[in-house]
């Protein structure tokens, strides 16, 4: 997935309450959780094409290379919904 790409489905997200989860290759499944005190506060694509993802108690950086799903879920409990 490009940087861009990811860049557009996340940024949607800044402000919402949910959870994200990724599938990356070579790697598997990783997600986090955006609830009240943690909500996504801005997704930059770097120069480097690495993605930084800023939250209010942290950041994250990703390489969108390995990344090939992307899943929101606005549910903060677990359901019987979307699954990876």
């Amino acid at each position: 997935m490009t940087g861009e790409t990811l860049r557009q489905l996340l940024e949607p997200l800044i402000g919402e309450s949910g959870s994200i989860s990724m599938v990356v290759s070579r790697i598997g499944h990783i997600g986090f959780i955006t609830s009240e005190n943690k909500k996504l506060t801005g997704v930059e694509l770097r120069p480097d094409g690495l993605l930084r993802l800023e939250r209010e108690t942290g950041w994250a950086v990703i390489d969108p290379e390995g990344v090939v799903a992307v899943v929101w879920d606005s549910e903060l409990e677990a359901s019987a919904g979307q699954f990876l």
